[in-house]
């Protein structure tokens, strides 16, 4: 029986974000198993996540309060998890984010750290640089204690690799479920939907799409290119607001049971990011079978290349028109390949029944190499 402690400040839907969706799928997926028990660390006072699973017992903490100085927040929560787990009998200790920190010598020997997006190395203005240094620090600190550090690859796998060991990073990707019936894509020769489903915000290059839209419009394309952009955000109200074209939709939320059908119904999904870790989106997308044009940034160029779409040049209206163009002028077969395509990289390798059984395989090696 493997025995795995799994910590992390949060779990989708208590809490939302790649993280926290990521910690629900991962665990459900490794609990499937018979010979796994797994910890759960959580601050999801008062509720049972995970009652259908036997083998899973969880422990839960005071959460982060985010009224106060984050940084310390992030340190008194690993606090609170260390005095959660220092007593439990365990094979592995799987951290996300930064929530194994304090006293992190106790455990290193069985620690894997998942990092997952790598923000504060991304960051692109000089303010969120600065925002970021201290994230840096305390990330380099956990890295440099712990056995494995898990990577989504691309230039996260680079990123890591500069400032560790080779031999520590391990490509875990993202994954998603398979939808239960496949995706069907009816090519229409004279117009196609896009898709942009993403928080608006400023890192996932609201401003370069938009900008693409207003020259493709002024250039022509008006009636020949429908936007729907789903997703809320910051930036949402300002651009819904200021930026009304007659061939884009402001969706604003989209909830989990509809997406399926927005899949469906668009024949390309556009992501023009500025940073990423690997987007669950694009696997989403992929899963449904739609090309898709995304900026060439953290783990991206792991799902996207020119056999299923288009990998972009990051800031850059230019390429990302010129993709969106390329698109528009395939005939129906073309773009039924890149569909295809999609479909079948995200089948061969970027499930959550393959990627657990990646986590398996490492946490079988650790166990061995312990002896």
């Amino acid at each position: 029986m493997l025995k795995i402690v799994f910590t992390t400040d949060g779990i989708f839907p208590y809490s939302v974000g790649g993280i926290q969706r990521h910690s629900r799928l991962l665990i459900e997926e490794l609990a499937k198993r018979d010979d796994i028990h797994l910890s759960v660390v959580h601050p999801h006072k008062n509720v049972n996540v995970f009652p259908s699973y036997n083998n899973i017992k969880e422990i839960t903490v005071d959460d982060i309060d985010t009224s106060k100085l984050y940084i310390s927040e992030c340190f008194n929560y690993s606090q609170r998890v260390y005095e959660a787990i220092k007593d439990i009998d365990c094979d592995v200790v799987y951290a996300q984010g930064i929530s194994i920190w304090y006293k992190i010598n106790n455990c290193k020997n069985k620690l894997i750290v998942n990092p997952h997006g790598l923000e504060a190395y991304q960051a692109i203005s000089l303010k969120d640089k600065l925002i970021g240094f201290p994230f840096r620090l305390i990330q380099n600190y956990i890295f440099s204690k712990a056995r494995y550090i898990a990577s989504e690859g691309g230039l996260l796998t680079k990123i890591l690799i500069e400032r560790n060991p080779s031999d520590k990073i391990v490509f875990l990707p993202n994954a998603v479920n398979l939808p239960q019936m496949e995706a069907e894509h009816i090519w229409n020769k004279e117009k196609i939907n896009l898709l942009f489903l993403a928080r608006f915000a400023s890192n996932k290059g609201i401003n370069i799409l938009i900008k693409a839209i207003e020259e493709l419009n002024w250039e022509g394309f008006e009636n020949k290119l429908t936007f729907n952009l789903a997703g809320k955000g910051p930036l949402f109200e300002y651009y819904s607001t200021n930026y009304k074209f007659s061939n884009v939709n402001y969706l604003g939320f989209v909830a989990d049971d509809k997406l399926e059908s927005l899949y469906q119904d668009n024949d390309l999904f556009v992501l023009p990011t500025l940073f990423e870790g690997m987007p669950t989106v694009v696997l989403e997308a992929m899963s449904h079978k739609m090309p898709v044009v995304v900026s060439d940034v953290g783990a991206t160029a792991e799902l996207v290349d020119d056999t299923n779409g288009y990998l972009i040049k990051k800031n850059n209206v230019g390429a990302l028109k010129k993709a969106i163009l390329s698109f528009y002028h395939l005939p129906a077969g073309e773009k039924e390949i890149l569909s295809q395509k999609s479909y079948q990289k995200v089948k061969s390798g970027f499930t959550w029944e393959q990627v657990a059984k990646k986590h398996v395989e490492l946490f079988e090696k650790m166990i061995s190499k312990s002896f």
